[in-house]
C-alpha cells in the first residue's frame, strides 16, 4: 500500500511540471477574420474539420503607398487546422496566412512575399502537415490478425489421424481395426 501511494506520488511529481506545457495560448484575432480565413479554409480544403481553425500567432502589418499594392493593411497569421478524409485519415495543418483586412479576404502568397516583413514573418514560423496513423495501422493489424486467429482457430479443431493414433497408441501399427 505504501509503495503504490509512493509510485502515485512520484508520477504526480514527474507529470506536474509539464502540466502547463499542453496549452498553447491561442492569438487574439477578430470574429470577422475568422469568419474569412474560415471561408477560405472551406474553400481550399473539402475536408476541412469545422471549428478546428485555431490562431496561434498574428500580426498586422501596414502597407506604405508607395509599395503599388492593392491593399494597405494586413493580418499575417498563423493558423492551425485539421481535415478529416473518410473518417481515416486525420491530418493537422499549420499554415501562414496573409489577411487583407479592408476587403476581407485571404491575399495569395506571391502578393506579399516581396514586403519585407511579411517574409519575415512567414520565415520565423514552422509550417506543415501531420498525418495521424493510429487508425491506418489499426485497421493494417487487423488484415494480419484476422487471418491468423482464424487459422489458429480452424487448425484446433480440423481432424487429425495422427492426433488419434497417439492418443490411443497405434501409432506404427500395421493392423486395421
Amino acid at each position: 500500500m505504501k509503495k503504490g501511494i509512493f509510485a502515485l506520488i512520484a508520477a504526480f511529481l514527474v507529470a506536474f511540471p509539464f502540466a502547463g506545457t499542453a496549452a498553447n495560448a491561442e492569438a487574439q484575432v477578430s470574429d470577422e477574420i475568422k469568419k474569412g480565413v474560415t471561408s477560405y479554409l472551406e474553400e481550399e480544403h473539402y475536408d476541412y474539420d469545422k471549428g478546428s481553425l485555431k490562431v496561434q500567432d498574428a500580426e498586422t502589418l501596414k502597407v506604405d503607398s508607395s509599395a503599388d499594392k492593392e491593399f494597405s493593411q494586413v493580418s499575417m497569421m498563423v493558423v492551425d487546422f485539421s481535415t478529416v478524409r473518410d473518417n481515416i485519415f486525420f491530418e493537422n495543418h499549420t499554415q501562414v496566412l496573409f489577411y487583407d483586412t479592408e476587403s476581407n479576404a485571404v491575399i495569395p502568397d506571391a502578393q506579399v512575399l516581396d514586403l519585407e516583413k511579411a517574409k519575415e514573418f512567414k520565415d520565423s514560423h514552422e509550417t506543415g502537415q501531420h498525418l495521424h496513423m493510429g487508425v491506418i495501422l489499426f485497421l493494417s493489424a487487423i488484415m494480419f490478425v484476422v487471418p491468423f486467429l482464424i487459422a489458429y482457430m480452424w487448425s484446433k479443431n480440423k481432424y487429425s489421424t495422427l492426433s488419434f493414433k497417439l492418443k490411443n497408441n497405434v501409432y506404427e501399427t500395421n493392423s486395421t481395426f
